[in-house]
Formats: C-alpha cells, sequence, structure tokens
C-alpha cells in the first residue's frame, strides 16, 4: 500500500469531512540574496543583513503572514538596497522561475517564497504547477425579451430606426422614378 498518486486522492477526498485547507508553511524556494555582484552599492551592514538572511534561510526577521495561498511572491533587491516585491498565482511558476533568473543574471539579489505544500517546481521536489483557469465565458441572452428589448443581433434601436429611414427612401425612390416615367411619356401625373 503506496502513496496514492494526485489523481487518486482527488478521486477519494470527501470535502466535507476534509476540515481546513492547510498550504504548509512559508518557505524560501530559491535564493540568490547572498551573491554580491559588481554593481553593488549596499552599504555593508546591508549586504551583511542580507547575507545572513540568506545562510539562515530566513526571508525576513518577522514570520511571513500576509502570503495567500495559491500564491508565489518574488522579492528582489536592487543595487541600493531597495526592496521590490510582486506576487503571482501559482500557474505562473515556471514565468516566475524566468524572472528570478532574469533578475540574478543582472546583479539583483532576488528570492521566491511560496508555501511548503504547494511546492509547484519539480526540479526541487514539488509537482507540475496547476493550468492556468479558463476565463469565464461572457453568458448573452437569448430569450425573446433579449429581442424586444432591442439586443438581438440586427434588432437594436438604431439599426431598426436606420432600416425604417432606409425604407422610406427606397419607397421615395420608386416614386420619383414612376413620376420621371410619366414624364417621359408627355403624361403630366
Amino acid at each position: 500500500m503506496g502513496v496514492p498518486t494526485p489523481a487518486e486522492a482527488l478521486a477519494t477526498f470527501q470535502p466535507a469531512s476534509a476540515g481546513a485547507y492547510n498550504p504548509g508553511t512559508v518557505v524560501i524556494f530559491f535564493d540568490a540574496r547572498g551573491f554580491k555582484s559588481a554593481q553593488d552599492q549596499l552599504p555593508t551592514y546591508q549586504s551583511y543583513w542580507l547575507e545572513t538572511k540568506y545562510r539562515l534561510g530566513w526571508p525576513s526577521i518577522w514570520y511571513t503572514t500576509d502570503l495567500e495561498p495559491g500564491k508565489l511572491r518574488l522579492v528582489w533587491y536592487t543595487h541600493t538596497g531597495t526592496e521590490g516585491s510582486r506576487e503571482y498565482p501559482l500557474h505562473m511558476a515556471y514565468t516566475v522561475k524566468e524572472m528570478y533568473d532574469s533578475l540574478s543574471g543582472d546583479g539583483f539579489r532576488p528570492m521566491i517564497l511560496g508555501w511548503s505544500l504547494e511546492n509547484p517546481f519539480p526540479m526541487i521536489g514539488g509537482s507540475e504547477p496547476p493550468e492556468e483557469p479558463k476565463q469565464p465565458k461572457v453568458r448573452k441572452a437569448t430569450t425573446w425579451s433579449n429581442n424586444v428589448s432591442g439586443h438581438a443581433k440586427g434588432a437594436n434601436p438604431h439599426e431598426r430606426v436606420m432600416a425604417i429611414i432606409a425604407k422610406e427612401e427606397e419607397r421615395q425612390k420608386e416614386r420619383r422614378a414612376g413620376e420621371m416615367k410619366g414624364e417621359k411619356d408627355g403624361v403630366a401625373v
């Protein structure tokens, strides 16, 4: 009796008895804060502080509690020591990893934070990231009330008015053509 596959676990999942969702703890998946570059202009204390947090494996001095489950956070430090961060959904894990690699190559000091039980990186023991969620399809009314209100194709108020004007112009054109034909024959109308 081995560990069930994710498909088997989902097939036997009972939401009523599952309990509260536990994403694990906040962990650092990738970290390059300890690597200096030639462009670094950090004060000595700040450089030492970043390297210390890197060696201890701490994302910050305080426990990170504001990261939502289902998200990854990319944190980076510029050459002058300014910290920046941005959060991404789990399905963008490979994009976040590419940004991490790009920032590392440019001499910044990035790290990727996430929840331990939601590791989307197979190269470090996680599972494949989830599929991108489907965008909800915009629903359009297809009832008779839609036609009456003028929102059906070819039936909005402007199109109806333009159709009436076109019919009236066609009728007047035929009447003028008849008048012209009568004048050609020498008969006054």
